[in-house]
Formats: C-alpha cells, sequence, structure tokens
C-alpha cells in the first residue's frame, strides 16, 4: 500500500486517468462520420482545400488574417488556401464586430465580451461546435463553411498586431474543426482529425 492508502496499481490507473482527463480537456476536434469536410475523405492525402474570405474591411484586421492564414499554410503542405471559394472544401468568412453591435448567428448565442469567436456549420447549414452554440443541431462534423467574429474591442497596446494575429490563429484552428486546443498553431489535433500523415 502507499501513503495514500491506494495499492500501488490501483494509484498508477488513476494517475493514468487523471492524465488522460487533462489531455482530453486540453484538445479536441469536432467529431465526424466518413468525411470531415465538405468532399474531403478522412486519410486521403490530399491538400485540404480552404478558401479564407476577409469581410473585416480595413487596416486594423486584414494584416492579421493574411499572416496567420500564411503560418498555418507554412506550417504543413495537407492545407492549401484557394481563391475561389467554389473550389474549397471549407469556406471561411472572417468578419468584424463590436459588443454594442453584436452578430445575430444562427444556431448559436452571442458571447458578450470575447476577443472573438468562430462558428461551425456542416454543409447541412447545422450548427457543429458549441459553446456557444446553444444547443446541438445534429451536425455531422462534416465542415462546409466558418464563420470569424473579431471583436473590435480589444485593448490597445504596442503589441496590439500580434496579439491580433494570435487571435486570429486561434479562431482558424476552430474554424478547421478543432474545440478545444492551444492559442498558437496544433497541427497535430488537424493532422488527427483530418488522417493526415
Amino acid at each position: 500500500m502507499s501513503r495514500t492508502g491506494l495499492s500501488r496499481p490501483r494509484a498508477a490507473a488513476l494517475a493514468l486517468l487523471a492524465s488522460l482527463a487533462v489531455l482530453a480537456a486540453g484538445c479536441g476536434y469536432i467529431s465526424f462520420g466518413d468525411h470531415p469536410a465538405s468532399g474531403y475523405g478522412y486519410a486521403t492525402g490530399v491538400p485540404l482545400r480552404v478558401a479564407v474570405i476577409d469581410e473585416t474591411g480595413g487596416a486594423d484586421w486584414t494584416p492579421a488574417v493574411q499572416a496567420a492564414t500564411a503560418d498555418y499554410a507554412a506550417a504543413t503542405p495537407y492545407l492549401d488556401f484557394v481563391q475561389d471559394p467554389a473550389a474549397a472544401n471549407i469556406v471561411i468568412n472572417v468578419y468584424r464586430y463590436s459588443d454594442s453591435t453584436p452578430p445575430q448567428i444562427r444556431g448559436y448565442l452571442f458571447p458578450f465580451g470575447a476577443g472573438g469567436f468562430t462558428t461551425v456549420y456542416d454543409e447541412t447549414g447545422a450548427a457543429c461546435n458549441f459553446p456557444p452554440s446553444t444547443l446541438p443541431e445534429n451536425c455531422d462534423g462534416e465542415i462546409a463553411t466558418a464563420d470569424i467574429y473579431l471583436n473590435d474591442a480589444i485593448p490597445a497596446g504596442t503589441d496590439i498586431d500580434a496579439r491580433r494575429e494570435r487571435l486570429v490563429r486561434h479562431e482558424l484552428g476552430h474554424a478547421l474543426g478543432l474545440q478545444r486546443h492551444s492559442p498558437d498553431l496544433d497541427i497535430a489535433s488537424l493532422a488527427e482529425r483530418y488522417g493526415w500523415p
């Protein structure tokens, strides 16, 4: 018996379960059936085609959107950012907003005070990631579109450009199907979700 009163095998098993719980809480992705994205088969070995449409309309967010997209493109050959939305497996629209004029979002509850958030939809338009979804909408996990919302209320400072870029990078991870992930690139979790080597 150990000092805790548990046998060593039982204490080891409990420690393993606790570790797995921490890992599960720290990462994860939207579950899916045969296709993790619209028209994209799991483990096909071809790049996932993604179109990012910047609707922020200004110098504040556009450099961050461009830099974050470039970071993902440079991190893996399995992401192909395309210009034509019709050629994409996932179309991501990026918008700016302020808490005083929150967006009206189908299937989601607006999270007041968030720096940004992402809504994800399958090919039928069902909401896939929640919260802030008000309730599961029977999403099949085959992501077709995502909307990223960036809050203009980010506090000013000399590092504001870097903070904006980091926020966009994080939200792009959600748009690609990650639920809980690190604030930076999480290519390992994306590889797991899409079956990349």
